[in-house]
């Protein structure tokens, strides 16, 4: 199944939330500490564009998110965060 643009931008734009997560991770190690570890951050991305999207989705405007691009959205910018915090 071909992926909609919708849905690739869904996932592009998670992934780059985890580069630039990991960028200001670099600045600030501090917030390493966090209470919530920074490789969770991409789901406070990730909701509010799943929440708009599944809107659209519902009003027939686009296709809705499946748990697959989810997946590798989330768990690959979490993925990205990780590496470059353990990297850098």
């Amino acid at each position: 199944m071909a992926l909609s643009r919708t849905r690739l931008l869904y996932i592009a734009t998670v992934l780059v939330s985890g580069v630039v997560i990991g960028l200001v991770l670099l600045q600030r190690p501090e917030w390493q500490q966090a209470m919530v570890p920074p490789a969770a951050w991409p789901f406070a991305v990730s909701l509010p564009l799943d929440l708009a999207i599944g809107q659209l989705a519902a009003q027939g405007r686009t296709q809705p998110l499946t748990m697959a691009d989810r997946f590798v959205a989330v768990i690959g910018a979490g993925l990205i965060v990780t590496l470059m915090v353990a990297l850098g």
